[in-house]
């Protein structure tokens, strides 16, 4: 990028609202909608703990907003013990094609259940953050000035087509759009002045990791949740990326985390054959350096069940894989990844 486009993309990001305009997430004085809902969420997850289960926050998970049903996922928590859960609005080529750039399922969810679901913003993908960057920005970035998120959504940056997209043979999600492009200077710029985390999805190849790294270096404010901890499904391709170096990037970029939404041991993305999660020893139980990482540094990683609209009716099996690998934590590490971290990222303070 030269010096010219470099300093245009940085001018059009300080042009995004700045904090002070927004609810103050972290002071729940700013904003008495996301006073209430924080002091709702805290009373659920103590009644969750009082009755001797582990509740946990699902920090990433997606759907169609035409077609999910509340009612069900609500009961579902309830049945599974998840304490909160951010679920974030696709929008989809017909509503794209009749100029939706923001969906506002989340007033929907918390008005009907206001103690368990977090306002998210949209998840950036095809089309939106693909065919209407500038649009779809925009309308996110004004609902956050209007209080109608605690949390932005899940960019894809980089994204190769689902397990479950290729047994379709729906090869088209081969998602490039990228991580120091305008776009993601936006995206960064807005978390930056908002306060407000979001999510990336970007696979995990050598050469995508320095542009990410001078992203994060550029943007050190920004709040950014790399999703789905050591998912690498072309090992060839992903030298680099082991646990230290995963550390390395905590030391460097003190807000950077990690969901932990990602395959269980037998779990294999069908093009490449190749194992979904590295987190795993040959045992099937979690690999030591990765344990050891994880309890280092507890909160950082986030509990994440990465459903979207083709999976919500898997909810029970997400969660019993989910819970397979919080059990194989220390106790304290496993609080810490359940639910303190993501209660300190939406609010700033320790979960008491």
């Amino acid at each position: 990028m030269n010096t010219i486009t470099r300093r245009r993309l940085l001018k059009a990001a300080c042009a995004l609202p700045v904090a002070a305009s927004l609810p103050a997430i972290g002071n729940p004085e700013g904003s008495a909608d996301f006073s209430r809902l924080k002091a709702a969420y805290a009373e659920r997850l103590r009644r969750i703990l009082a009755a001797g289960n582990l509740p946990y926050v699902d920090i990433e998970s997606s759907c169609n907003s035409s077609s999910v049903d509340i009612d069900a996922i609500a009961q579902s928590m309830d049945r599974l013990n998840i304490g909160l859960m951010a679920l974030s609005a696709d929008i989809g080529r017909n509503q794209f094609s009749r100029g939706v750039r923001f969906d506002n399922l989340s007033d929907r969810l918390i008005a009907r259940y206001p103690d368990r679901f977090i306002p998210v913003g949209n998840g950036g993908q095809p089309p939106a953050l693909t065919e209407a960057a500038d649009e779809f920005l925009d309308a996110q970035a004004a609902a956050a000035r209007k209080g109608q998120m605690m949390l932005l959504g899940e960019f894809e940056f980089r994204h190769y087509p689902s397990p479950r997209q290729v047994r379709r043979g729906e090869l088209d999600r081969d998602v490039r759009v990228p991580i120091d492009g305008a776009a993601a200077h936006r995206v960064f710029g807005l978390s930056q002045t908002t306060g407000m985390a979001f999510q990336i999805h970007y696979e995990v190849e050598d050469e995508l990791l320095a542009p990410l790294e001078a992203m994060l270096e550029q943007y050190l404010k920004a709040r950014v949740i790399w999703c789905h901890l050591a998912q690498v499904l072309y090992i060839e391709r992903a030298s680099r990326y082991t646990p230290a170096y995963v550390e390395s990037l905590i030391r460097r970029f003190p807000n950077l985390y990690f969901d932990a939404a990602f395959g269980d041991a037998s779990s294999t993305y069908p093009l490449s054959r190749q194992r979904h999660a590295r987190v795993w020893a040959a045992s099937g139980g979690l690999e030591d350096e990765w344990r050891r990482l994880i309890v280092a540094h507890p909160g950082r990683f986030l509990s994440a069940l990465d459903l979207g609209q083709d999976r919500l009716q898997r909810i029970d099996e997400y969660d019993r894989k989910h819970r397979d690998f919080l059990g194989q934590l220390p106790a304290e590490t496993r609080y810490d990844v359940a639910y303190r971290s993501a209660w300190s990222l939406l609010f700033g303070e320790q979960f008491a």
